[in-house]
Parts: structure tokens; C-alpha cells; sequence
């Protein structure tokens, strides 16, 4: 298990890049621990895919930067797809963020709506 505190939805990153001064930047330039899923990886990567490759690459280095990425494990993945029939009404990503922090003991850190009436969520968003 990697032992990390915080686990970065691809909320926080879309909002810390749109958005200056956001709530999300006080979690990404602090010296808390943070990670990412993979599956934030291949969001981002599908958001910012238009912009080119280079855009994409700089994206993905930037959170590599300041957070540890947490790979998709058969536990994450069956999990998530319990999880989204049960506990979550946004899509597998979603699951797959919630799987990983649950199974890892992590807070999750969101402004995603999906996120914002569970336990052990850090809620950024004003919804």
C-alpha cells in the first residue's frame, strides 16, 4: 500500500489549472502527501488530447511532479464496479477514484458533485 494522505480527483487539477487561486492550488503546492489515479492520468490525457501531444505530456509531468501515482489493481477495479452500483452515481472513473481510496485509506480531495455527500472527501466545489 502506498501510504499517502490525499488523493487528487482530476477535478482538483482542472480547477487549479482553469482557475487561479483556486482551493485545489493550497492542496497541490503544499507539502502534503498526494497521489493520483491512473485513471486521472487518462482523463486528463482525453481533456487536454486536442492541444497535442506536448500539452498532454506537460500535463501529465506536472502531476507526476507533486503526486505519487496509485496504478489500477484488480482489487481497484472490481471494487469500482461494485462501488458504482452501490455508492457513487458518476461514471467507472469515479468508482475507480473511490476504489482507490478506499482500499488505500486515502481522503479524497474533489469539487465533483458525485464525491460530495460521501465519507472521507475534502469538498472543494461551492455545488
Amino acid at each position: 500500500m502506498i501510504p499517502i494522505a490525499y488523493l487528487l480527483d482530476t477535478w482538483v487539477w482542472i480547477d487549479y489549472w482553469n482557475r487561479a487561486g483556486s482551493p485545489a492550488q493550497d492542496f497541490i503546492e503544499s507539502d502534503k502527501e498526494l497521489a493520483i489515479s491512473m485513471i486521472t492520468v487518462a482523463e486528463v490525457s482525453q481533456r487536454f488530447a486536442p492541444q497535442g501531444r506536448s500539452m498532454v505530456d506537460a500535463r501529465v509531468n506536472e502531476m507526476l511532479h507533486y503526486c505519487t501515482l496509485i496504478p489500477i489493481s484488480r482489487e481497484i477495479a472490481m471494487l469500482a464496479g461494485m462501488l458504482r452500483h452501490t455508492e457513487i452515481e458518476g461514471g467507472i472513473a469515479d468508482a475507480i477514484i473511490l476504489a482507490t481510496a478506499q482500499l488505500g485509506k486515502h481522503t479524497i480531495v474533489t469539487g465533483d458533485l458525485h464525491f460530495r455527500d460521501l465519507p472521507g472527501v475534502v469538498f472543494l466545489g461551492s455545488g
